[in-house]
């Protein structure tokens, strides 16, 4: 029987952020009101606030602090009834955030470097508290009151994390001495032992406060679902997620406002990392909600959808109440056609799916740092301090122009990476031995590995080592870094030479690690260095560039065959820099690894194909999605697509969805081509295979 979360994959969170200082607040909230817009937007399952950022209940509570206006009623309880009533399904939503605890409890607050709270800090809004005080006990207390009075399906934790800060509050003192027998550092470095292992404590904290959550609800109901918000996994350490908060969490979930790449990147990295699946991609009405009447287009909202679906993932549209308790009719019109385009596809959304790959990105928990941002103290931190992957997008834009298919992979994952013909380890600076260990294995029998920069440089707990921990993998040993701004000039008869030359050769807006080759690693690119530093101010050679000018003839992109597999190293970060240019480099040394990958096709680089395999029904689902920056998308004609499977996928029919009628295709073994006459938004097939 299926869980909840895998049959209801159409969802409307509506934000509830109102405080209770002025009498017209919720003045005009209507629960029947309400329900009967998450009827008319065809929803399943209405995400319902029962406690917003501000510290503020929604129902009456006897623990914490209820919204003034609530006088004698329950609009949390009102609202679950009424969209019962209509057979919608609810989860509760519940913010960790709390502004009005903040005010009244000084002693629970988060405190920053300044020795100042969030909202003393830069006049914000939003109080936030440290779960290794007394307000931890406190929210629990309020979340078990909570999930003893109401039927829900499950509990939507929002807000909940580190945000960035590295609080100095007492308890954390208090914890962190009783703990490691060490003082808070107040520098960041990852190349000294006591700040890696402040990081390492800050994760487990909230990896181990999470689990507290997550067993407050279960100890009195079991069978509930318990999800976090995990929007913080893309941030780096400055989140502070680990596996442990991964793991309190039914499956991944996490609003987002950007663009398709995102989309792409995040539906695909959540799945990866989800203990359950579908995962759940949510996104305002709005590009902003601070844009708060500004809806977005109907192509923009339905697009999103079909991405969705084409990710395998469950669709959750996210509205704002009006301060007096009113919701826009417009938008639940157009969110029951959005909703309805997605219905007519979600049966085959499941939670069995497992997606085909041509690259699989490593992603490495101790490794999403900056690396080079050098020792910083606290109250000095920059950006810099928090960069952990910047330039993530820009791969997945890569992989998605080039119809490489990808997913994520790492070391926490039950998942076996041999399965995946090349894994590509970016930002892997702090890479464990047992992750180290991992990779070795995989490229010894038969993997392909794309690697770069500083890979497995730094130990975790340590620091940085004297070589790469992986160097008799890479067949390159470290001998220190260049300035910023250096060139690969291409070899003869290098992968390169029809992008650059020697004389003209691939810029790098980055340092490279300068590097002494084993005698078995065939050199594919040698360093160029322009003659003055970046920026000079006096002694340059060119006004506004730094052209190339010395070449090092040291290595900087090498390939290193190991057991039975292979590797390319690139000594600086090729793919940082964003432009189409580099991208081509990136992509032919891929697919150098890859030999002939699952897609080929004549689509443009902005159609997006994506193929799951989902072996219970013994078919793969195939998307196309049309998705240009601009739209609405114009029909594209005559697209060809031909699929290569490996040995034990043995297709026979392929169908088009959602009416499952025949369609004509030419199979071949283990190969299947088909042309699609118009391709306007989005189609989906299904492939049956023996």
């Amino acid at each position: 029987m299926k869980k909840w979360y895998e049959r209801d994959l159409r969802r409307i969170l509506v934000d509830q952020h109102i405080p209770d200082w002025n009498e017209r607040f919720f003045s005009k909230f209507d629960p029947e009101r309400y329900a009967e817009m998450m009827a008319k937007a065809q929803v399943t399952c209405a995400e319902i606030y029962a406690g917003n950022s501000l510290g503020i209940c929604l129902f009456p509570t006897k623990r914490g602090y209820a919204h003034k206006q609530l006088k004698g009623r329950d609009f949390f309880g009102e609202t679950v009834a009424a969209c019962r009533r209509r057979g919608i399904d609810v989860q509760a939503y519940f913010s960790y955030w709390a502004t009005m605890p903040y005010k009244l409890h000084p002693e629970w607050r988060m405190i920053l470097e300044s020795g100042k709270g969030t909202i003393d800090t830069n006049g914000g809004r939003w109080g936030i508290c440290c779960m290794n005080g007394g307000f931890g006990d406190y929210f629990l207390a309020e979340l078990d009151e909570l999930n003893s009075r109401y039927d829900v399906q499950g509990f939507w934790i929002d807000m909940f994390g580190w945000f960035s800060i590295l609080c100095q509050c007492p308890d954390c003192k208090r914890r962190y001495k009783e703990e490691t027998g060490e003082e808070l550092p107040q520098f960041i470095d990852w190349n000294d032992p006591h700040f890696a292992r402040y990081a390492q404590w800050r994760s487990k904290c909230m990896g181990e406060f999470a689990t507290r959550i997550r067993e407050t609800i279960h100890a009195r109901t079991p069978e509930r679902t318990v999800n976090i918000q995990c929007a913080t996994l893309i941030r780096g350490w400055a989140g502070g997620m680990n596996e442990e908060f991964i793991r309190a969490s039914e499956y991944l979930a996490g609003d987002f406002t950007g663009n398709a790449i995102e989309q792409s990147y995040i539906s695909k990295l959540f799945s990866a990392f989800s203990p359950h699946r579908p995962m759940e991609f949510m996104t305002p009405r709005c590009e902003n909600l601070a844009f708060h009447t500004t809806e977005r287009s109907r192509e923009n909202l339905l697009m999103r959808a079909y991405a969705a679906l084409a990710n395998q993932s469950s669709f959750t549209l996210i509205d704002a109440i009006d301060p007096e308790g009113t919701l826009d009719e417009r938008f639940y019109d157009h969110a029951r056609e959005i909703n309805d385009a997605y219905a007519r596809y979600e049966k085959y959304v499941s939670g069995s799916s497992v997606p085909l790959a041509d690259v699989a990105i490593y992603y490495s928990f101790p490794s999403r740092v900056n690396v080079d941002c050098g020792r910083l103290p606290l109250e000095k931190r920059n950006d810099a301090a928090f960069a952990y992957n910047p330039n993530s997008e820009n791969l997945v834009r890569a992989f998605a122009d080039a119809h490489l298919l990808f997913t994520f992979t790492g070391h926490m994952l039950p998942d076996d990476i041999s399965r995946y013909p090349v894994v590509f380890v970016a930002f892997g600076a702090r890479l464990t031995d047992e992750e180290c260990a991992e990779l070795e294995t995989y490229v010894a029998n038969g993997g392909k590995l794309y690697t770069s920069y500083c890979a497995s440089l730094y130990d975790p707990e340590k620091g940085r080592r004297e070589d790469f921990a992986l160097a008799q993998l890479f067949g390159v040993h470290y001998r220190g870094l260049t300035q910023k701004r250096t060139y690969i000039a291409p070899t003869e008869g290098s992968l390169l030479s029809g992008i650059a030359t020697e004389q003209y050769p691939l810029m790098l807006d980055s340092r490279q690690c300068v590097l002494e080759a084993n005698a078995d690693v065939h050199v594919e690119g040698t360093l160029t260095l322009p003659i003055s530093e970046a920026g000079a101010p006096e002694y340059f050679s060119s006004g506004i560039s730094d052209p190339p000018m010395l070449p090092q003839g040291t290595p900087a992109l090498v390939r290193h065959s190991y057991g039975k597999g292979e590797v390319i190293y690139c000594a600086g970060v090729l793919e940082e820099v964003k432009w189409d240019y580099h991208r081509k480099a990136l992509i032919t040394l891929l697919k150098e690894l890859r030999g002939r990958q699952y897609v080929e096709t004549n689509a443009p680089r902005t159609t997006e194909i994506t193929v799951y395999e989902q072996p219970d029904e013994k078919r793969l689902v195939i998307s196309l999605l049309n998705l240009p920056s601009d739209l609405p998308a114009q029909p594209l004609h005559d697209i060809r697509v031909k699929l290569n499977f490996p040995d034990r996928i043995r297709p026979t029919e392929l169908l088009l969805a959602p009416d499952e009628t025949l369609y004509p295709c030419e199979i071949s073994g283990h190969c299947v081509e088909f042309t699609v006459p118009v391709l306007n938004e989005f189609a989906m097939f299904l492939l049956k295979t023996e």
